[in-house]
């Protein structure tokens, strides 16, 4: 605080008013007592605010520094002078060390609106009060309070229209001072003196430093503002631009990137919005400046997960509240609503977008089977066609079915109907295929049962009646020709069997074995042969094509095939016999 601790006024011992040539004889004198070694002391040296050493070196700075009239003038505003009664009792107190007593005898006019009779009163308080926050008379948690105090009532008197006035009264000239730059140079002394006594003032908030220059005229408050917002700002800019390259480069990420902006950049933004209130000019660009990056940070984070369309987009919805608190002017407000309400529309219709994700994965599925189902039936013996039929359409059934079931089945309604007619076709096609390779035809029709139900376009539901009545008419002709033929009892065929397990299957070898070895050794057996023979072929030429009657029949063999499998006959149960005798048959 050297404008108050080094005044030249209180060095010299000296009022602000005197003369000119009281001026000079003083310095003369006290050059003479410093070199002697003499110290001498004033009624103005104030102890209690620091201690004061007279050289030749500070007398002859202190009347360097007051020998131009602008000079003189502006160190005169930084000393105490006596202009009334109560300055003279606080004066006297003072001298006494009383600084307290002092105090109180201005503050009395402290919180008066200013006048001539007070004016002094509220400068010399100021002094005071600046000038024992840089000594060493309070505890440093005090000295906040009287530095704020202390600034606070001198830019009263500053920015008071008597200021001009005192000028002259205080400094004995008629000289009109510079007042815009008195106020800055007062504010740069302040802002020195807290940047190297910091600690010394129990850590000085910058909030209410600043604030304490609210008093003065708004060119000064600007120009002290600007000492602290300098550099958040330039943080801020710096970290948005770099910002702006990232997204470009990585719009995947671009919710991250503006997460990260927001966390940087929120202290420094509070730090400003604290210092310069949101109405000011400078904040509020600021603040839009960021809350447009941080907005567009959330656009373009959202314009990718739009074309991925399976993605919520929930997660832009914090950046989009981040940029409407930190934005202050309409036009950036405007635009979060805008992009708010499209957002908002977008997340709503996410469960339905995630629906027909799936679907579409399904269908994909789908079709990628259908479209790989001709090589591998074609690269297939004929044997295995039944099972490769049966597993594609065990896939792709119940996929269609949860197709069929979306919500926005009308819209996959010509999706789901060409792929239920080429799965359709294909087991058709192979149906025909096995028959005519095999013989086979029970087995053959049961493989177009399953896929009776599908639907299918008109054409190639035509196409599977035609099939299923060219299959029907195969196996009603063989029955019909094995029932023409005269061949001995163990070589006609197990009718109902046939038509409940097809032609090859291990259940009819089974049956078999049991017929020619075990009920054909007996009068009653070969009699209920020959019956079953008779009439079989009209049961299944009658009722083949009846699903219920089929089923009906396979649970009455299954218990008896099992039964059979473990009945023994010459040591080996009948399986075992029938598994040999089908073995015999290839190798013959």
């Amino acid at each position: 605080m050297d404008i108050i601790l080094n005044n030249p006024f209180r060095i010299l011992g000296l009022s602000v008013t005197a003369s000119e040539r009281t001026v000079a004889r003083r310095i003369s004198d006290l050059v003479i007592f410093a070199e002697m070694g003499k110290s001498v002391s004033y009624d103005t040296d104030f102890p209690f605010l620091s201690a004061l050493l007279r050289t030749p070196e500070s007398v002859r700075q202190a009347s360097a520094r007051i020998e131009q009239p602008e000079g003189r003038l502006f160190y005169s505003l930084f000393w105490f002078r006596k202009n009334n009664d109560p300055d003279q009792m606080a004066f006297e107190l003072l001298e006494k060390n009383e600084v307290e007593k002092a105090i109180n005898v201005w503050i009395k006019y402290a919180h008066q609106n200013i006048s001539v009779d007070n004016y002094s009163c509220i400068r010399n308080l100021s002094i005071l009060y600046m000038g024992l926050a840089a000594g060493n008379l309070f505890p440093n948690s005090g000295k906040q309070l009287l530095l704020s105090n202390g600034i606070t009532l001198f830019g009263k008197t500053f920015s008071s229209g008597l200021f001009e006035k005192g000028c002259r009264t205080f400094s004995g000239m008629n000289a009109l001072p510079d007042k815009m730059k008195i106020g800055r140079a007062f504010a740069d002394e302040m802002l020195e003196f807290v940047g190297r006594r910091s600690e010394g003032l129990g850590g000085i908030k910058t909030g209410a430093l600043v604030e304490s220059f609210r008093t003065f005229p708004g060119e000064i408050f600007s120009h002290v503002t600007e000492k602290f917002v300098n550099k958040p700002i330039q943080r801020i800019e710096a970290t948005t631009a770099d910002v702006r390259e990232k997204r470009a480069l990585r719009p995947h990420d671009a919710d991250q990137i503006g997460k990260h902006l927001y966390q940087t950049t929120l202290d420094d933004l509070i730090y400003l919005r604290t210092l310069l209130s949101p109405s000011d000019l400078r904040y509020q660009l600021i603040a839009d400046k960021l809350a447009n990056e941080i907005l567009q940070c959330c656009i373009d984070y959202f314009n990718v997960i739009m074309q991925e369309r399976h993605d919520s987009g929930k997660k832009a919805l914090p950046l989009l509240r981040h940029a409407d608190d930190i934005a202050v002017g309409g036009r950036v407000k405007s635009r979060v609503g805008e992009n708010r309400s499209l957002m908002e529309s977008w997340i709503k219709a996410a469960p339905l977008r995630k629906r027909q994700h799936e679907t579409s994965l399904l269908t994909e599925d789908i079709a990628g089977q259908l479209n790989n189902f001709p090589d591998v039936a074609a690269s297939a013996d004929a044997e295995q066609l039944p099972s490769i039929a049966r597993h594609l359409f065990d896939h792709c059934i119940g996929k269609l079915l949860i197709i069929r079931a979306a919500p926005d089945a009308d819209t996959n309604h010509g999706t789901c109907l060409n792929l239920s007619s080429a799965l359709a076709n294909h087991i058709s096609e192979l149906s025909m295929r096995y028959s005519e390779q095999t013989g086979d035809h029970t087995e053959a029709i049961r493989l177009m049962e399953k896929i009776g139900t599908l639907d299918m376009l008109p054409e190639i539901r035509d196409r599977y009646d035609k099939n299923n009545e060219i299959l029907t008419q195969r196996r009603e002709s063989r029955i019909f020709n094995n029932m023409r033929e005269s061949s001995p009892d163990e070589k006609k065929a197990c009718y109902i069997a046939t038509m409940v397990y097809g032609e090859n299957s291990s259940q009819v070898s089974v049956l078999r074995v049991f017929r020619d070895r075990t009920l054909g050794k007996y009068v009653l057996g070969r009699c209920l042969i020959r019956n079953y023979h008779r009439y079989s072929p009209l049961f299944v030429a009658k009722f083949g094509h009846s699903e219920g009657v089929r089923r009906g029949c396979e649970i009455l063999l299954n218990g008896f095939v099992f039964f059979l499998s473990h009945f023994r006959v010459g040591g080996e149960d009948v399986g075992t016999q029938a598994r040999r005798a089908k073995i015999k048959k290839k190798e013959c």
